[in-house]
């Protein structure tokens, strides 16, 4: 028997002495290889599987065996210490051989796998407590470690999963990245979606077809999750331009964003009669939503249809006219001969975004807890999209696959976990609980039927242009979902607040809700719950405004001539507002008026004042105006004071990014309207602040 066979005999029995003795004298040990229950089985897998720590490091350290090299089925060393527990050579192969603990083999199954199958608990807690595991794995059968430890009886492992089920771990659903594609319609977008579809399934190869006429999207959002092999695992959100869905899109967007970063497509069609306009204007949404966001956002710019310019010197002419901006907003950006076959660029675009990817990446680090991680992977599985707590503890008793916690306040807590990453959300009323598992189904519903243009086929009238929408209405546009769960919904996103009737008789909307129930045949609203919905309100400044009287002007105005207030911090300022102002109070229910349109709101109060807040000079100036009836001693110092606190605290919240100044108008230039206040005289506050 050949020194070889001598060797390979002494590691396949287990004879640890023998074995020692003869590993000096065999030549090139790490080309030893025999079969043991499978082909390519080496002398290192035989050493793990023996638990010799002592060998196992000289075999990889003086003889240059490798760590990483799999057999026939693709098992490593560490499969083979995991399967019988040897927890001393699986703590040196992963700290110091950096030995990945996700390696998987041919059928799927990593060393957690094998440890769970066999029932070594210790290896178990080992490959747990690395944080490096992914206890929800599934091998090509779809049975987790859980799901093994309990299909063969290992109890003792069983106990040991629980053990660590708040324990934090990462998992692959921390590597999803949000990629947001905005822009005009017309710019390309839907192209630019189809191409990162289309390659999400192999590599990339350079070019890409024409879309042609695309179709507007049913929902105002597509959302796609792709495992892409040039971006990784991202979920595209493709958003239709429609200046309709400005608002709700940025809800939407915040929404997304909660508790992770994104990518942001800026795509931009160069032939347009005001690019750059468009561009600045997709810049300021874009900054806001990704200003507010907890985690790293970038920002990349695509500019499309390059190619048909075909007078070379107003093609170079527009690209530095934009590149100026680009540059200047330290933006990522990529010029596309869009809808061409074999269009340019794309390699350079998909290596930016593949970047950008890995950069919130490896920032994120959610670490949530393997309870999180069993109860994520347990609801993603179910049919279902909207759950009660009930139902997610039946579902948890009712798998193989995860376990959850058995008290429901556990099982709270881990839900309101996984809602604070935004990998779903949790809803609440007063009495019930409800689980939306994949908000971004609901999020593209809502959003795309709700607030659908008149263009789409999906556009409904619900709301005429009031922006009053009764729950019954809502109820019979989505009647497959629980109408209180879906208030709490739209309310969470503040898109809309409930509204007692009563109030609604004190505002102008109420003749047009009453013209509106004469047109549809008489029908009453008497006890009918009603949402006021302000980006569903679609009239003008009512012409009795113009004859109002103000003692005193403020206002808000953008610095840049480039920024502007995007038209969700009106509609969340309004909900804030005119519901804290003009909601009658019991002793206080007489001379209480409330005035919505558009762009802005006015009421006045019992004690003769009234303020005025509207969005004015281009959606660049926030103008707040105060008058005093006479007869009246309320010097609107206190209102005054919690209007403009409102304005400024609505303003930090929705758009932060924007650079603003604010300014006193003099008081004998207060008629209105004041369309433009810059062109008044008017104060800074700082300047004055400093003079006093």
């Amino acid at each position: 028997m050949s020194l070889e066979d001598k060797c390979w005999t002494a590691f396949r029995k287990g004879d640890h002495e023998e074995a020692a003795r003869l590993l000096p004298l065999v030549k090139e040990l790490n080309k030893i290889k025999r079969r043991h229950g499978w082909d390519n089985v080496s002398l290192l897998h035989l050493s793990s599987r023996n638990g010799w720590l002592d060998v196992t490091k000289d075999l990889i350290t003086k003889y240059h065996c490798d760590p990483h090299k799999g057999d026939d089925i693709s098992w490593t060393c560490l499969h083979y210490a995991a399967r019988d527990n040897h927890v001393d050579v699986m703590r040196y192969l992963i700290d110091e051989c950096h030995c990945d603990p996700m390696a998987v083999d041919r059928y799927g199954r990593t060393p957690l796998h094998c440890a769970a199958r066999r029932g070594c608990s210790a290896a178990v807690e080992y490959l747990l407590s690395t944080g490096k595991c992914d206890p929800l794995a599934k091998d090509e059968y779809g049975r987790t470690p859980f799901k093994l430890a309990k299909e063969y009886g290992r109890t003792d492992t069983l106990s040991v999963l629980k053990k660590f089920g708040g324990i934090k771990s990462s998992h692959p659903i921390d590597s999803y990245v949000n990629v947001l594609l905005v822009g005009n319609p017309g710019a390309g977008k839907s192209t630019l979606s189809h191409v990162i579809n289309d390659t999400a399934s192999f590599t990339l190869l350079g070019s890409f077809r024409n879309v042609g006429g695309v179709v507007p999207c049913t929902a105002g959002i597509i959302p796609y999750k792709l495992q892409h092999r040039t971006l990784g695992n991202i979920i595209l959100h493709d958003f239709a331009g429609h200046s309709e869905y400005y608002s709700s899109h940025s809800a939407v967007i915040e929404n997304l964003l909660q508790g992770s970063g994104g990518v942001f497509l800026i795509v931009v069609n160069i032939l347009e009669k005001e690019p750059v306009k468009q561009l600045h204007q997709w810049l300021t949404v874009v900054r806001n939503e990704a200003h507010k966001a907890l985690n790293e956002c970038h920002v990349i710019v695509i500019v499309s249809h390059v190619d048909e310019i075909s007078n070379p010197v107003e093609r170079r002419r527009r690209k530095e006219e934009i590149q100026e901006i680009i540059v200047r907003e330290r933006c990522d950006s990529v010029f596309l001969d869009c809808r061409k076959l074999g269009g340019s660029g794309m390699d350079p675009f998909f290596n930016k975004l593949c970047s950008a990817c890995e950069s919130i990446r490896s920032t994120s680090g959610r670490n949530l807890s393997l309870y999180c991680h069993m109860m994520y992977g347990l609801l993603e599985e179910r049919k279902e999209n909207i759950l009660t707590v009930s139902d997610v503890m039946s579902a948890g008793k009712d798998n193989d696959d995860y376990f959850i916690p058995d008290k429901r306040e556990d099982v709270l807590d881990v839900l309101h976990s996984l809602h604070s990453t935004g990998l779903m959300s949790v809803l609440k009323s007063e009495d019930k609980v409800w689980v939306v598992v994949n908000k971004g189904i609901l999020l593209t519903e809502v959003d795309g039927i709700l607030f659908a243009p008149e263009t789409f086929e999906e556009h409904v009238d619900i709301a005429s242009n009031t922006g009053i929408v009764s729950v019954s209405g809502l109820t019979r546009l989505f009647p497959k979902y629980d109408p209180d769960m879906l208030i709490r919904f739209l309310k969470n996103m503040e898109l809309c607040q409930e509204i007692n009737p009563s109030f609604l008789r004190m505002t102008n909307l109420h003749q047009l809700a009453v013209e509106e129930e004469e047109e549809e045949g008489g029908r009453e609203r008497k006890g009918e719950r009603l949402l006021h919905f302000p980006c569903l309100l679609s009239s003008d400044r009512p012409d009795e405004m113009t004859s109002e009287v103000y003692q005193f002007g403020w206002c808000l105005q953008c610095t840049s001539k480039h920024h502007f207030f995007p038209p969700r911090y009106f509609h969340v300022l309004s909900l804030r507002l005119a519901y804290k102002m003009a909601l009658p109070q019991e002793d206080d229910k007489l001379k209480r008026r409330c005035t919505f349109w558009k762009n802005g709101l006015y009421w006045s109060n019992s004690h003769g004042i009234g303020s005025l807040v509207e969005i004015v000079d281009e959606s660049q100036c926030v103008l707040v105006m105060m008058s005093r009836e006479k007869g009246y001693s309320d010097n609107m110092v206190s209102l005054r004071r919690d209007v403009i606190g409102k304005v400024m605290s609505v303003y930090k919240e929705s758009c932060p990014s924007l650079e603003v100044k604010e300014l006193v108008i003099d008081p004998k230039e207060l008629a209105y309207p004041v369309n433009t206040p810059r062109e008044r005289t008017v104060y800074s506050v700082k300047d004055v602040m400093s003079a006093i």
